[in-house]
């Protein structure tokens, strides 16, 4: 067999049912000078299910690598693709699948432009209770060339709630296996390294290539919750991935102004790690101190939310904060993320009362991801106006005080009506 253009690594743990959808995603698309190389890190109780799996396509593009199953996540990655052999290498989570055509489209715009990297989004299937709801994101289909530096800039100042969308990473991205080799002979020595695989390895490509191409659309599709969601809220998984670090919660936010461990701090934190390990390449950059208070309060409401407390976080965090100059004070309390997360009887209390008053809205759902993709292609999504680069959503829209001063029935009134608006129901799709 000849070197193929792509190589798909398929790191996975303790998930042979969820394995078998991402490799058939992948051997089903049109374009076919690809490998895949799935990593089993699994527990021996899965193992054994685990190859079985995989040895049952029975195609020569697909080979199986068995860890000692004791390896970290960071680590898992960077072994999955450590043998690559394509021209193009990239990571698909054991959890996700390709659309039908996605490397065929990936090929063709690496043709036409010689991207080093080339990125793109994810819809979502299976994160409602039912575990079959299927959500879209809102896409412009277009192409954009971005530079790294302007990437790296949006995430460092950037509205929280938006920038870690921008960076490209190798589960949502292809890099040239030449850019990789130059990053595995840096001061960092690896392309995947701790604590979040997914946003140093977007650090890192970014740090070795002056430019990204980014396809505004949904290429695959992300199945469930994942690790990153689970440590927002605190989970079980969230545990575990600390333990097969070895690392203290408090060594995960060393570089950060303070010992809150979300998930905001972490990603920053690991951009910090980085630098230092290269700060040639990433001369410029700093903390944005008032945009990392309010990543991490975005990330104590969305935890509220879902249900989880992480009240100690909270006050490791204002703490902080409470030591920081004026200007920075005042430009954090301004906001209506600070008001409520701070506010008596907590913004969880406050979230859940709102929500209930309003209609849920109905999805589309199906009794498997490839059922919703096939929906997806004969529904065709309209086209979003403008990209999120293009929006640049700014601190300017969490800072000043004037929503935070509004009178509360009139804040009330305006908040409903914005739920409402966003909350109106949908078609339902048919079965």
């Amino acid at each position: 067999m000849t070197d193929p253009f792509f190589t798909v690594a398929v790191p996975t743990k303790n998930r042979p049912d969820r394995v078998r959808n991402a490799i058939a995603s992948v051997l089903a698309q049109t374009f076919v000078e690809l490998e895949v190389v799935v990593c089993d890190n699994s527990d021996p109780a899965q193992a054994e299910e685990t190859e079985a799996v995989v040895r049952d396509f029975d195609d020569p593009r697909v080979r199986y690598v068995r860890t000692s199953g004791r390896l970290s996540m960071p680590d898992n990655w960077e072994r999955s693709i450590a043998d690559a052999r394509g021209e193009y290498v990239g990571i698909l989570t054991d959890r996700s699948v390709f659309r039908e055509g996605a490397l065929e489209v990936v090929r063709r715009e690496i043709e036409g432009t010689g991207a080093p990297v080339i990125t793109w989004f994810n819809d979502l299937y299976g994160k409602s209770p039912s575990g079959k709801e299927f959500k879209r994101r809102a896409c412009t289909l277009k192409r954009y060339r971005h530079s790294s530096k302007r990437l790296l800039d949006y995430f460092l100042h950037g509205n929280p709630k938006y920038s870690t969308k921008v960076i490209p990473k190798l589960m949502t991205s292809f890099c040239q296996a030449t850019i990789l080799e130059e990053i595995r002979r840096s001061a960092v020595g690896r392309c995947c390294p701790p604590v979040a695989p997914d946003f140093t390895s977007g650090f890192l490509m970014l740090a070795h290539c002056d430019w990204v191409l980014t396809l505004d659309e949904c290429l695959y599709v992300s199945c469930g919750a994942g690790n990153g969601s689970d440590f927002r809220r605190g989970g079980e998984l969230a545990d575990r991935f600390r333990r097969d670090l070895g690392m203290e919660p408090h060594e995960i936010v060393d570089r950060m102004p303070s010992d809150a461990c979300f998930s905001h701090a972490l990603v920053l934190n690991d951009l910090m790690r980085v630098r230092d390990a290269i700060p040639h390449k990433l001369a410029d950059v700093e903390v944005d101190k008032t945009q990392y208070y309010l990543g991490c309060l975005n990330d104590y409401v969305k935890a509220a939310g879902h249900g989880a407390r992480r009240d100690e976080d909270l006050a490791a965090l204002l703490g902080a904060l409470e030591r920081e100059p004026a200007p920075v004070q005042d430009r954090v309390q301004s906001t209506r993320l600070y008001t409520g997360a701070t506010a008596p009887g907590g913004v969880k209390e406050k979230i859940r009362s709102t929500v209930d008053t309003l209609a849920a809205p109905p999805s589309p759902e199906f009794e498997t991801v490839f059922e919703a993709m096939a929906w997806d292609a004969a529904n065709p999504r309209e086209p979003a106006a403008k990209s999120l680069i293009e929006l640049a959503y700014g601190l300017d829209q969490l800072l000043g005080t004037a929503r935070v001063r509004m009178g509360r029935t009139a804040f009330a009134a305006r908040l409903a009506t914005r739920l409402r608006a966003l909350l109106t129901p949908r078609r339902r799709a048919a079965r």
